[in-house]
């Protein structure tokens, strides 16, 4: 399931909902899950906020609150277009306000420090408009439900 969502994110493409719930489904038994978590870029569709719903209601849980946090977009492009990501560790740096000492090389392993698939300026604008598409109705969605903090 992992490799599926892998390849439609680097692609700046929302994983489909069938994938993405059987992920969530999984994850949320697992043992660090039952005092509680948080999810963190989902659900990103109606559909998924309400299968998310479903699973929960079956699980006996409930959602607590939903939170919008609101970036302008040349904000959030500036950031990852020069962000990247140690080959090695998995270090994150950014090229204008966390640079590695030595450019391309990680401080703390040494190996390549790289531009994801998915840190590029079209891959990321493909994912702002899918958001602006998909996403961003989940704040009347929640808002309707009683959940939205923004």
């Amino acid at each position: 399931l992992g490799n599926q969502a892998k390849a439609a994110m680097n692609a700046g493409d929302l994983v489909s909902d069938d994938l993405i719930m059987g992920i969530m489904a999984e994850r949320l038994k697992e043992d660090d899950c039952k005092a509680g978590y948080l999810l963190d870029g989902f659900p990103r569709t109606i559909p998924q906020a309400e299968a998310l719903k479903v699973m929960l209601a079956e699980m006996g849980e409930t959602l607590d609150c939903a939170v919008e946090i609101d970036v302008a977009r040349d904000v959030i492009l500036d950031r990852l277009t020069t962000r990247r990501t140690c080959s090695g560790c998995g270090e994150i740096y950014n090229v204008k306000s966390n640079p590695p000492a030595v450019e391309g090389k990680c401080d703390k392993c040494g190996e390549p420090v790289v531009q994801r698939d998915d840190e590029t300026e079209e891959a990321i604008s493909n994912r702002l408009n899918v958001y602006n598409d998909q996403t961003a109705p989940l704040v009347g969605f929640y808002k309707n439900e009683g959940l939205l903090l923004s």
